[in-house]
C-alpha cells in the first residue's frame, strides 16, 4: 500500500459557524461556538454537522464543561457563502436522551435508501452514552429520531462509511476505536461492534473518521501521543481492517488546542 497523500479539502478546525449568510473566513462562521465538525455533499452542496456549544448558566450543564443541548447544520454550494438552516435536533425532543445532560456531542449525518440519518451520541436516562438516529427526508431536515439509541452501541463520535456496494459501517469510540456493520435499515447493528486492532496501544483514541481510495480503506483518527491531539491515519484493505498506522495528518499544535476532531470530503 502506498500512503495516502492528502490534498483533499480538509475540514478540521474545532471552528465557529455563523447563523444566517456570511462571508468566507477562517473559522467559516463567528457567531456561535461549535466544534467537530462533518462535512459531507448533498444535492450539490456541502453540509457540514457539527456540535454546538453554549456557554454554561444555572442549572444548564456545569462550570468550565462543555454544554451542548442541540444540533445545527450549515451548508454553502461554494464554500464561501455559507447557510445556517437552524436547530436540527435537540436533547429535549429525544425521547431517551437525557434532558439535563448537555452531552450532545460529535456527530454524522449520511444517505441512504432515499432517507438522511443523523448519527448522535448524547446521554441516555439510564446513564452512559448511546448514540442515536435522527432520520429526514431532506438533508437539512426535519429530523425525526428514533424511539432508542442503537442496541448494543454505548460510546461517542459517531462516524459512519458507506462502501461502493452499498454496505454501511458505523464507528465510535470509547477509548479505543470500534467498528461494525448496520443491517440494511441502518438502525440496527448486523454484528457486534469490535475494538479496531493494530492502532495506537497508548493514549486516547476517538473521533474516527473512514473513507476509501482506490480500493484502500482509510481510517482516520484524533489520538493523544503526548499532551494533546494530533490527526493520524491508517490503511486497510477492508473497513473493518485490519489497519496499519501509515501517519500524521495534523501533528500537535503549538497553540495547546486540545481537541482537533475532523473530517475529509
Amino acid at each position: 500500500m502506498k500512503p495516502l497523500r492528502f490534498r483533499l479539502p480538509t475540514i478540521g478546525v474545532a471552528g465557529l459557524f455563523s447563523a444566517g449568510t456570511a462571508l468566507a473566513t477562517n473559522p467559516l462562521i463567528m457567531d456561535q461556538f461549535t466544534a467537530d465538525p462533518t462535512a459531507r455533499v448533498f444535492e450539490g452542496r456541502v453540509y457540514v454537522y457539527p456540535s454546538h456549544d453554549i456557554p454554561p448558566v444555572p442549572g444548564k450543564s456545569r462550570p468550565d464543561w462543555f454544554c451542548m443541548e442541540d444540533y445545527h447544520v450549515f451548508s454553502s454550494v461554494n464554500l464561501t457563502d455559507w447557510t445556517d438552516h437552524g436547530v436540527i435536533l435537540s436533547q429535549t425532543g429525544v425521547d431517551w436522551a437525557n434532558p439535563t445532560a448537555y452531552s450532545m456531542w460529535a456527530p454524522d449525518c449520511v444517505f441512504k435508501n432515499g432517507k438522511y440519518y443523523f448519527y448522535f451520541p448524547a446521554v441516555t436516562k439510564a446513564g452512559g452514552f448511546g448514540i442515536g438516529i435522527a432520520v429526514a427526508d431532506k438533508p437539512s431536515g426535519p429530523f425525526r429520531p428514533e424511539p432508542r439509541p442503537i442496541e448494543g452501541v454505548h460510546g461517542i463520535d459517531p462516524g459512519l462509511f458507506i462502501d461502493r456496494d452499498g454496505s454501511a459501517y458505523l464507528f465510535y469510540s470509547r477509548g479505543k476505536i470500534l467498528g461494525a456493520k448496520l443491517k440494511e435499515n441502518m438502525l440496527e447493528l448486523d454484528g457486534p461492534a469490535k475494538v479496531i486492532d493494530n492502532l495506537p496501544a497508548k493514549g486516547l483514541l476517538e473521533g474516527p473518521f473512514v473513507f476509501e481510495r482506490n480500493g484502500i480503506y482509510y481510517l482516520t483518527y484524533p489520538h493523544v501521543e503526548n499532551k494533546t491531539e494530533r490527526i493520524e491515519y491508517s490503511m486497510g484493505d477492508h473497513p473493518l481492517g485490519p489497519f496499519k498506522p501509515a501517519g500524521v495528518i495534523l501533528d500537535e499544535s503549538s497553540s495547546g488546542c486540545w481537541t482537533v476532531h475532523h473530517s475529509i470530503v
